[in-house]
């Protein structure tokens, strides 16, 4: 999912969507993708729109050997924009019946997804990705997340305002087909069409929704300082790589 005009982070992004920021030398998509072509995916679609369709695709001619599909929505501008559900929503109609790995184009982190789909291969229910945040008010801008004893999500909260736990769901999930299609059920019925978290708190209600805890780090590039921050830490990264023996 790659469709949102990040208006917070202007001028940065004003003609550059999030998902192609340069990080530790190379866009930032480039490292969500190290971590999904290390699990066995047939075909990915970038999700974007008109306004950063060309950027996405003279990135993708240096991805020849991948399979690789741009979908754009048809919106120019924020005002315009389907939102990432309502975005989803619309592609999933174009979809053929499958299994899909829905991730956030702005969602850098360092995990393998190899046990996710092992989870998902169990259930063969809706898998979502949680890990534990630093703080319970970084938790306020997420979302808060309560598993019973199976790994199964009982309650999930989008935007908490009195957070009492730190485990948050990341915006990677695995999704059955008619899962998937309940999108469009969920935003009939007057769902947020911009928030994924609203959708997979919603989902919960209908389906049985499973965890998957996350082993790394996640990083959400949505402020400029937030952007910096991860740049500081990827070099720090890279440095220690260099000096180690």
């Amino acid at each position: 999912m790659a469709g949102g005009y990040a208006k917070r982070m202007w001028p940065l992004t004003a003609d550059l969507p999030k998902a192609l920021l340069p990080l530790a030398g190379k866009p930032a998509i480039d490292h969500i993708l190290d971590r999904i072509l290390e699990i066995p995916i047939d075909n990915i679609i970038i999700s974007t729109n008109l306004r950063f369709k060309t950027q996405f695709e003279s990135w993708l001619k240096a991805k020849e050997a991948l399979k690789i599909e741009i979908i754009a929505e048809e919106s120019r501008c924020e005002e315009e924009k389907r939102g990432a559900v309502g975005a989803v929503a619309e592609l999933a109609s174009r979809l053929v019946p499958d299994e899909y790995l829905v991730v956030c184009g702005d969602n850098v982190f360092t995990s393998s997804l190899a046990g996710m789909v092992q989870v998902y291969q169990r259930r063969r229910k809706p898998v979502v990705a949680v890990y534990v945040q630093k703080s319970l008010e970084l938790v306020k801008l997420g979302s808060e997340v309560t598993l019973d004893e199976s790994g199964r999500i009982i309650q999930f909260e989008e935007k908490p305002t009195d957070p009492k736990s730190r485990l948050v769901g990341a915006c990677i999930y695995i999704l059955p087909y008619l899962s998937l299609q309940r999108t469009k059920e969920y935003l009939a019925e007057g769902g947020n069409k911009d928030e994924p978290g609203n959708f997979v708190a919603w989902l919960c209600k209908k389906e049985q929704v499973y965890s998957y805890m996350l082993d790394g780090y996640v990083w959400d590039i949505g402020t400029v300082q937030g952007y910096e921050s991860l740049q500081e830490e990827f070099a720090k990264a890279s440095n220690r790589q260099r000096n180690s023996p």
